[in-house]
């Protein structure tokens, strides 16, 4: 007869292969007792397609991830579970680290550190809520210019990049101009409902950090950390670290999945990012110098990132002071035909910045702009608007103003608008057309006072930088209030 206790003279050795649905296991050691299944020891093979097709099998809350294949050695003592040397791949980005699963509480708690050497942002989407992209699939378009000599409603997709060398004319790629729909459907912000029965069957306490990341679009980052703590089915990361254009993004986000929807609130501090190293995909501010500093608080109720940022409220705010522009993008912004013309025969040039501020009131989802402002020696820019982070729109206005005297000027206020999967940025084609049109007309009467109406006698002034900052930095009443009154 097979003895289940631990009165044999030696451990069970223990051989086991696995397998639930695409999920597979295979273990090889010992074991104390059979019948408690206790005093394991053994090394483990484990793979499957996601992560979170554990919860089903081991009642452990996982992120969903891409298909992933991990080793290490296990051991059980009671109900207690520790998983130490694992390592291992998920989707392209590597995982060490050690997990204990302590089943003998009420709900079970999951607690350990977990790092990466190098972290690919694409395995992140799914533990994110964006949608997996297939191997090989292109970047998406990252800004649509509006055709302002068009009577039509038409459009040319191009990246920033291809713009500037299509402006400048450095470039001998064809550019194919066709008219393009606006994708009003496609949403940027993660729409994928959190699971709160599941938050709620389990507390964890996990440290995760990343070395580095690899295949980020848009926005360049770094390195990252943070702490995972649920509790009570309220999920806290705090902190959460991560390294963005040689500075960081750091604060706290706390969501509480007990109410319907749940609630959640986050307050992140924007430190010392470098502006040549924010926009890698704009090749106008690889000469631009200076650091970005600010502030995001916001609350709101929601089961998906969209919705939780679609009802918030609060206050964003990102300032910067004296640094370096490249003179080229802000004078294509303006249409100042003389300054690129000048850029054509002579070369960029980066000009001196005085200030910059972008800070938004935040109610019920609505951005609207408190402070819109960059001043340079040569131009300066006022602007206003709303983001609507509920329908994913954005309705801007930009006013250059040159400081010098600028001939071949055809400025206008210059419009962002579209959304967030398919912004529009161009002059204010109303505006535009008027001062051609004056031009036009005084070049029938004589060619020469055609220039008249290109000429910029430089209205623009220095902005008050320290009071205009100061109104950046400090939330209006109206935003504290609103700030306060929100669930959180």
């Amino acid at each position: 007869m097979l003895p289940l206790s631990r009165n044999a003279a030696a451990d069970f050795p223990l051989d086991v292969t696995a397998a639930a649905g695409k999920t597979t296991l295979k273990a090889k050691g010992t074991v104390e007792n059979l019948r408690a299944f206790s005093g394991l020891r053994a090394s483990f093979d484990l793979q499957g397609q996601s992560l979170d097709a554990l919860y089903r099998l081991l009642g452990v809350v996982l992120p969903a991830t891409p298909p992933y294949k991990v080793s290490g050695q296990l051991t059980k003592h009671g109900n207690v579970w520790d998983t130490t040397a694992l390592k291992g791949k998920l989707g392209r980005s590597d995982v060490a680290g050690q997990l204990r699963f302590d089943a003998s509480q009420s709900p079970p708690q999951l607690s350990g550190k977990v790092q990466s050497r190098l972290l690919d942002f694409d395995d992140l989407r799914p533990v994110i809520g964006l949608p997996v992209k297939a191997l090989g699939t292109a970047p998406a378009t990252t800004i649509t210019i509006a055709d302002a000599a068009s009577s039509k409603d038409r459009a040319v997709p191009l990246s920033a990049a291809k713009l500037q060398t299509l402006a400048l004319q450095k470039s001998r790629s064809k550019v194919t101009s066709a008219p393009a729909a606006l994708p009003t459907q496609r949403k940027v912000l993660p729409t994928a409902v959190l699971d709160l029965q599941r938050l709620r069957a389990m507390n964890a306490d996990v440290v995760y950090s990343a070395l580095a990341i690899s295949h980020v679009e848009a926005l360049p980052l770094d390195s990252g950390s943070v702490h995972v703590k649920l509790q009570g089915g309220v999920l806290v990361l705090d902190p959460l670290v991560l390294g963005v254009a040689g500075g960081s993004l750091a604060g706290r986000v706390k969501v509480d999945t007990n109410p319907t929807p749940a609630r959640f609130e986050t307050r992140l501090d924007v430190r010392n990012l470098a502006l040549n190293k924010l926009f890698p995909t704009i090749q106008t501010t690889k000469s631009s110098l200076g650091k970005i500093g600010g502030q995001l608080s916001l609350q709101g109720r929601g089961n998906s990132m969209a919705q939780m940022l679609g009802t918030a409220s609060g206050d964003v705010a990102v300032l910067m002071g004296r640094g370096e522009l490249s003179n080229i993008l802000l004078e294509f912004m303006g249409l100042d035909g003389g300054e690129i013309v000048k850029f054509l025969l002579i070369g960029d040039r980066t000009v001196p910045l005085r200030c910059a501020a972008a800070a938004f009131n935040v109610k019920n989802g609505l951005m609207q702009s408190r402070v819109l402002l960059l001043d340079t020696t040569d131009t300066v820019i006022n602007g206003n608007g709303q983001i609507n982070l509920a329908d994913e729109t954005l309705n801007l206005v930009l006013d250059p103003k040159p400081k010098d005297l600028s001939i071949l000027s055809l400025r206008s206020p210059l419009k962002i608008t579209g959304t967030f999967a398919a912004p529009k940025a161009g002059p204010d084609k109303a505006a535009l057309a008027g001062r051609a049109g004056l031009a036009i007309a005084l070049g029938l009467i004589n060619p020469l006072l055609a220039l008249a109406a290109t000429i910029e006698t430089g209205p623009g002034q220095d902005a008050d930088c320290t009071a205009a900052l100061s109104l950046a930095a400090q939330p209006a009443k109206s935003a504290q209030k609103s700030s306060k009154a929100a669930p959180g």
